[in-house]
């Protein structure tokens, strides 16, 4: 029938997998999934999904969460170090920013962000186009009230030098940070288009265009508010963790005849999780005998044989938010070649995780002595340290801050470890070789990750799971 093949298709119970797959297909070559998406009322998790659907993502923090953040943003604006008059965050840059004050992103889009300090001038988001408009309209009604949030349809310097002029935030002296203009990470030159400054620059010829983020305790007005999580997300984060958990629970099961390559687990995997949210997985990096972030999020063809030992990073997107959990797990049984060394390297990193959970005192630990404590307890335990970053925070995207390893981003070991803050740790590690030797000519690495909330009396595992060794067959 014409047209069939562009149609969202239910069944009464939700939209099948087989369905959902050919529609993430077609969204891939242009053909928007986000159709899908239903407006909701407050906070609304998301759809649990139903046999053989999907969830349908959905903006879902109430006006009390838009207040709750706006509030910590704008406090840290006034700080004299910062001292700015407003925040500009670009669609066409990291869209974390923007989806962090407004819930703009994901497939259906982002936006120009203009997010003032006084709150008696409303935030602006300028979307592409009036269809864009229109969706989020639809959807963001709640936030939209009281006029705190205006929409409007602009694209590009023009419209937002517009806007800055119409706020009253063009006079000669305003201060106006911009998100991205530099990077603390992986975009050292930032992200914002030189020729979109030169022309805000060239039109606003008083006001100082200044970057927001930094490494260390004092990171930025919003990387530092998005490090602490309100109880409305961390809900969110442990939606994410537990859609992690099913995911290691599906690489077991995948990991079996009659899959051959390690694109066989991935479809499966990312199939899996995409119907749990209704978002793209933000990190699903599976590796073979190799560290957990080797493929780079990619399928491979690498093929699946006995004895293998496969990682990974899962990070689950749940209203734009990732949490990571890693468990590494072994392809084959206890009488398999190589089991012997996996199950002993495993224990090991969970002596480790358990270890640092012990250590965290709320308010007092810092990252980088959390770190450095964990590095002294992989030498007494016969091992070397192969996790590059060991503390990866949660967050919307890279907006993940803190995220720190013994010898990589150290520029955060000053941030205090305090309650709310939610991360990842996932000791990764090698074991030596005059202490065990694997079947391999080279000892592999094996990695557990599993996600703690700082909470006021100490911190605490979000994920479910036991933590053992786990194999593909009994």
């Amino acid at each position: 029938m014409p047209g069939k093949r562009n149609r969202i298709e239910f069944d009464g119970k939700g939209i099948s997998r087989r369905v959902a797959l050919r529609n993430m297909s077609l969204a891939g070559v242009g053909i928007p999934f986000s159709g899908l998406l239903f407006q909701s009322e407050g906070f609304a998790q998301a759809r649990e999904p139903a046999l053989g659907g999907i969830a349908i993502a959905n903006p879902i923090f109430t006006v009390a969460e838009r207040d709750r953040r706006w509030e910590v943003v704008r406090r840290i604006m006034a700080r004299s170090q910062w001292n700015l008059d407003a925040i500009i965050a670009l669609g066409s840059s990291d869209t974390a920013y923007t989806r962090y004050l407004t819930q703009i992103g994901g497939r259906a889009g982002s936006a120009d962000v203009i997010f003032p300090r006084d709150p008696s001038k409303p935030a602006h988001a300028l979307l592409p186009t009036e269809r864009n408009k229109t969706f989020w309209e639809g959807r963001l009604a709640a936030w939209l009230s009281g006029g705190k949030l205006a929409l409007s349809q602009g694209e590009g310097s023009k419209s937002v030098i517009g806007s800055l002029r119409a706020l009253g935030l063009s006079r000669s002296g305003a201060r106006i940070g911009v998100a991205k203009l530099v990077g603390s990470r992986f975009d050292p030159e930032g992200l914002v288009s030189a020729t979109y400054l030169e022309n805000l620059r060239s039109a606003l010829a008083g006001v100082l265009f200044v970057p927001i983020e930094r490494w260390g305790p004092d990171p930025g007005p919003v990387d530092e508010a998005a490090m602490v999580k309100s109880r409305e997300e961390q809900e969110v984060i442990r939606r994410s963790v537990t859609v992690g958990e099913k995911a290691i629970e599906t690489i077991m099961r995948s990991a079996r005849p009659p899959a051959k390559r390690q694109a066989d687990i991935w479809f499966a995997t990312f199939t899996d999780m995409f119907a749990e949210t209704g978002e793209d997985p933000t990190r699903l990096s599976i590796a073979l005998d190799e560290p957990a972030n080797s493929t780079l999020g990619a399928p491979v063809d690498d093929p699946l044989q006995p004895g293998q030992i496969i990682s990974q990073e899962i990070d689950a997107t749940v209203q734009g938010y990732r949490g990571q959990v890693n468990h590494s797990i072994f392809v084959g049984n206890s009488n398999t070649p190589g089991y012997n060394y996996y199950k002993n390297a495993t224990e090991v990193a969970i002596k480790l995780f358990l270890d640092a959970l012990a250590l965290i005192v709320p308010g007092k630990t810092t990252c980088g002595q959390l770190v450095d404590h964990y590095a002294a307890a992989v030498e007494k335990l016969n091992a070397e340290d192969r996790s590059g970053v060991v503390l990866h925070s949660s967050g919307i995207a890279n907006l993940s801050r803190p995220r720190i390893g013994p010898t990589n981003s150290r520029g955060d070991e000053g941030i205090v470890l305090v309650p709310g803050m939610t991360f990842d740790f996932k000791p990764a590690i090698r074991l030596k070789r005059d202490f065990i030797q694997d079947v391999k000519r080279t000892n592999r690495v094996v990695q557990i990750g599993d996600h703690i909330l700082v909470t006021e009396t100490g911190a605490v595992r979000l994920g479910r799971r036991e933590l053992k060794p786990l194999t593909t067959a009994s």
